[in-house]
């Protein structure tokens, strides 16, 4: 009976790797999108005079006539101290795409990170950056300051 059992069990072993699932039909893997053109853009500013004083700046990113999708990231940090005889200083900061607004934000004070995802960009985007501040002389504070880091990447549509 063993020798029986013995048999039996190595018969079904061995055809035991014969069966196998039934094949599903292969899906070809979706491809990624190509990383087109990616880049930095810096812009800071402390300011060291006793009466208010403002700045403007404009970064153009160029995607060299391709088209796709925009990923940015924007770090930005502001301190602006709020003095008795004026406003209290800002800085905003603006994404303008074809003479449109496509991102905004006015800060005055904290560190923020912000994800912005632009689609069916095809030509240059403008960094606006505008600022207002001043340093009083009369606090240990430093002067009012921002720093505005922007990485940016496209990636074919």
């Amino acid at each position: 009976m063993n020798r029986a059992l013995t048999i039996l069990l190595c018969i079904c072993l061995t055809l035991a790797g014969c069966m196998g699932d039934v094949k599903s039909p292969q899906m070809e893997p979706e491809s990624e999108p190509a990383l087109v053109v990616e880049g930095t853009d810096n812009q800071s500013l402390q300011y060291w005079n006793a009466a208010p004083m403002s700045m403007g700046n404009i970064s153009v990113i160029s995607f060299n006539n391709s088209s796709g999708y925009v990923n940015l990231t924007l770090e930005l940090s502001a301190f602006f101290h709020d003095p008795i005889l004026w406003e209290r200083g800002f800085v905003n900061y603006s994404l303008v795409y074809n003479n449109e607004t496509v991102f905004s934000v006015t800060q005055q004070e904290n560190q923020t990170l912000y994800y912005i995802n632009l689609t069916n960009i095809s030509g240059n985007l403008t960094i606006d950056v505008k600022s207002s501040g001043s340093d009083d002389k009369t606090t240990a504070e430093p002067g009012d300051f921002f720093i505005a880091k922007t990485e940016y990447k496209m990636y074919s549509a």
